[in-house]
Order: C-alpha cells, then structure tokens, then sequence
C-alpha cells in the first residue's frame, strides 16, 4: 500500500471516527473525563513499554489512579508512567492552541523527564533508538489507534 493510499485511508477513517463521535455529541463531563482518562493511561503504557517500562497497563492504571507503587518494579518504572501521565495532561492544554513550538516540546520532555534526571529534563539528546521486531509489529496497531485519537483531539477539542 502507497503512503498516499494509506494517509488517505487514515483521512477516512478519521472522518467516520467523526461522525461517529458527532451521533453521540454532546458528550456529558463525565463522558469526556472518562475518554481523557482511558487516553492518558493507554498512551502513557504504550509509550513507556516502547522504551522498555516493565509496567502492565493494568499497573500502569494503578499507579495513575491509585498512587500505589507495584511490588517487585522499579522506582525509575513508576516515576516513567508518572512523567508521561504530566506530559499527557500538558498536551492536552496544547491541542488547543494555534501552534506548538519547539519551547512547548521541549516543556513536555520536563514534565516526562524531571522525576528521573532533572539535568536532562527538556535538553535535546541526539541517540539513536532501537526496537526489535516484536516490539514494533506489537504497538504499531496501538499506534494507529492512537493516531486516530491525536487527529480527533486536536480537531475536536476533547
């Protein structure tokens, strides 16, 4: 399948995804909260077990919610989920801005990174990443979910 084929197949999905959610509108508090929160959690494991977090979601979930730390995980784990969980939030204020500039991007890696080193926290790092095979063929189907959810967000303003 072409990039183009693809970008418009996302386009169209995006537009039923739309529809979809405009059948529902308006959505109650509670409806929107409970959206924010299940996007906050899957996108905060999702992204974390990208970078090796020993975390279920469903821990992942605790931590968030309850504040609890999970028996046998490391500290650095939990300060992970809790970051990302920060920079989640900050995101959200951002999708409602025009424009998000290099300072903003910078202010989400602080808020992801303070907890575990703030001396790095918000500084650019040139380092290359590696994914094994399973890893990538595991969340590239979370990642076109999640796709769908960041083009909704920010056009719809969740």
């Amino acid at each position: 399948m072409t990039v183009l084929k693809e970008y418009k197949n996302s386009i169209a999905c995006a537009q039923r995804l739309k529809q979809e959610i405009d059948s529902l509108r308006p959505l109650t508090k509670k409806q929107l909260n409970e959206l924010k929160e299940y996007y906050r959690i899957g996108l905060t494991y999702s992204s974390n077990a990208l970078e090796g977090n020993s975390l279920t979601e469903t821990e992942t979930k605790v931590v968030l919610e309850e504040g609890i730390t999970i028996g046998g995980k490391l500290i650095k784990d939990h300060l992970e989920a809790l970051g990302h969980s920060d920079a989640y939030n900050v995101l959200l204020k951002l999708a409602t801005h025009d424009q998000i500039r290099e300072k903003d991007v910078r202010d989400l890696h602080k808020f992801f990174y303070f907890r575990l080193n703030q001396k790095a926290a918000g500084i650019n790092i040139a380092q290359n990443k590696f994914l094994s095979q399973a890893q990538i063929l595991y969340h590239q189907h979370r990642a076109n979910y999640a796709h769908s959810c960041v083009i909704l967000h920010t056009k719809f303003h969740f």
